[in-house]
Formats: C-alpha cells, structure tokens, sequence
C-alpha cells in the first residue's frame, strides 16, 4: 500500500508498504476517505517544532471499514463510515475509565497516529489503510447523511472547540466569550463558529489575519480586525486562544474579566513562558492548559453536528485529491482536506 511520509524539513515522499493485516481481536483496518490537515501540521512539516522526520503523516480522518477482526463482525460491518480519535486508547485502563484516553495507560505515552512517538507503530492517515486498534472503544460510527470532507477534523482541530468552549458553557450565564486567532488557525475558526451557531454565548472573534477574517465574517461571526494586537479595552467571561503566537496570548490573558476562564489551543515549545500572574490571580482566573481529550470531545460535539447546529464544514476552504496530498500538504490554506 501507498503513505506519504515526512522526510526532512520541507520534504514529502510517497512510500511503497505491506498492506495491513488483522492480527489479533478488536481490529479494524479503515480506508481513509476524507483526511484533513491539522494546523499544527505545516509547522512540523516547516522544522518549527520538537518532531522530528521520518515519520507517516495524517491524523485527523474519516474513512470506511474494509476489513474487520472477527469478534466485530455483529458491532460493525464492510464500507461503513466511522471516524476514529487521533490520540490511541484502551478504553480499560484507569486513566481512560476517567476521562483521560489523552493518556492511556496501555500504550506509550502520546501515543497517536501521523505524529510521533506513536506513527512509528500506528502509521498515519494519508495512506491507502490505516489499522484501527480497540476498535470498540476507538470507533465512532458516521451517519449517512453527514459529508466525511466537513468532519475529517473532528478527532483534533473540531474535537478542540469542545476544550476551549463547549465544556465550560453551562457555567456561566449568557457568557461573554472572545476567541483569538492566529496560527492555530482553524482551530479558532471552529470554536467562533460553534459558539456562534448553538447561540450559547455572546462571542467575539479577533485575528490579524485578513483572510480568517473574512471568512468568519462570512459566516455571521463577529468579528474585529487588528494589524498588530493592541492593548485589550473589554473583559470577557470566556477566553480562547488560538494564537500560538505571544502577541495574541498576551492580549488573550489580559481580555479576562473576574472570576473569568482561561483556555488555550497554543503550543510554545519552551518551559519559559510569562504570564501576568498578579493580574491573573486578582481576578480569580481559571486557567486550562493541555492536550485535547480527543475521543471524549468527538463524542460531546457530534451530536450538535448531526442536528445540524454545528456545521463545520464552512470552515473547509480546499479540498485535494488523495494523488494531490504531497503538494497540496505544504501549500497554506486555511483548512485542507485530502479525499478519496
């Protein structure tokens, strides 16, 4: 079978592979038919990151089940369309039986697929297969009326509208919630429009990106253009950052109002990282920082995408072949997915 594989800094090469086999119980082996670029994906591809080539790439997909271990055969059957979570998980273990499948006990650490340490052993998703392992507890099954291309992100870039906003909106009244853009770019985008759409918040989206701009204005979303950003005026709630830049995570920090929520999609790949913690601690913030619980979010949003109330797919701006994914994977857009 056919992966595409990160090289070098700046180089994809597609790679020759065994196919993929069923070899012990709870396995499916999924065709991916939809697989969607993450934003954190270019910055690896561009060396701004700790992850280092060669390693298969893709993480974040929808795909159909070609073959499937025997002991599945009455829970799932051939060609149906599910969507798996990126992070690999047990579903037994303590860390998993408490919400925390981010960080499963039974496989190393981190482990996911197209990132490493665990695209060594998991593979990735821009691939002609992709081996599902605990496929009870992984999979999550697609109903047939809802468009693979705008889910593709839901296990990371979607799955994160749930760890920024969603899981914090029924603790406030009528929040006031501001979103800030910037490099994890449709990670904002997703969490503006979700706010916007189910109506549980007053939401407003800042970026110094026209593009994201415009396109959040297209959709509805209020919104505030800045050239650079300026010293905040309004306090807020809520406060998401999608910047992963130290000018929107400062003017992020410093929009937070008393007893406001502080969460953040940015990675800084540094342990020295200042924050105005007088400030902060005056006004009682709760701050939460980490990585997405990604299966846990998929299913907490997936409903809101099947009503209809959530429609994701306006944040899609290019769509690509799967022969097409070693170009069009370097190439800027404000959310790729690959399709089959």
């Amino acid at each position: 079978m056919r992966r595409l594989m990160f090289r070098k800094k700046g180089i994809l090469e597609w790679e020759e592979v065994n196919p993929l086999t069923i070899t012990e119980e709870n396995q499916v082996i999924v065709e991916p038919i939809a697989i969607a670029r993450c934003d954190l994906d270019l910055p690896i591809l561009r060396g701004e990151t700790l992850f280092r080539a060669p390693f298969p790439v893709g993480h974040e997909f929808v795909g159909k089940i070609k073959s499937l271990s025997e002991d599945l055969k009455d829970l799932y059957s051939i060609g149906m369309t599910v969507v798996s979570p990126f992070q690999i998980s047990c579903g037994f273990c303590p860390s998993c039986m408490t919400q925390h499948s981010n960080s499963c006990e039974s496989v190393p650490y981190t482990s996911g697929f197209g990132m490493p340490p665990g695209a060594h052993s998991f593979g990735g998703a821009i691939a002609d297969e992709i081996k599902i392992p605990f496929a009870k507890h992984m999979l999550l099954t697609v109903d047939t009326k809802i468009n693979p291309v705008g889910i593709a992100s839901l296990s990371d870039n979607i799955a994160e509208v749930w760890k920024l906003a969603g899981r914090f909106l029924n603790r406030k009244k009528d929040p006031k919630v501001l979103v800030v853009g910037g490099h994890a770019g449709s990670i904002g985008l997703y969490t503006a429009l979700f706010l916007h759409q189910t109506k549980k918040a007053d939401v407003m989206y800042v970026d110094t990106d026209p593009n994201r701009i415009q396109l959040a204005e297209s959709l509805g979303i209020p919104v505030e253009h800045f050239a650079s950003f300026p010293k905040p005026t309004n306090k807020y709630d809520l406060v998401c950052d999608a910047s992963a830049q130290k000018e929107g995570w400062d003017f992020a920090v410093r929009s937070l109002g008393r007893n406001a929520i502080f969460s953040s999609a940015s990675i800084f790949w540094t342990n020295k990282w200042e924050i105005p913690y007088l400030e902060m601690y005056n006004q009682g913030v709760e701050i939460h920082l980490g990585r997405v619980e990604s299966k846990d979010s998929m299913e907490a949003l997936y409903p809101y995408i099947l009503s209809g109330v959530f429609t994701p797919e306006k944040i899609v701006t290019k769509q690509v072949s799967f022969n097409d994914a070693k170009e069009a994977w370097l190439e800027e857009s404000i959310k790729l997915v690959i399709t089959k």
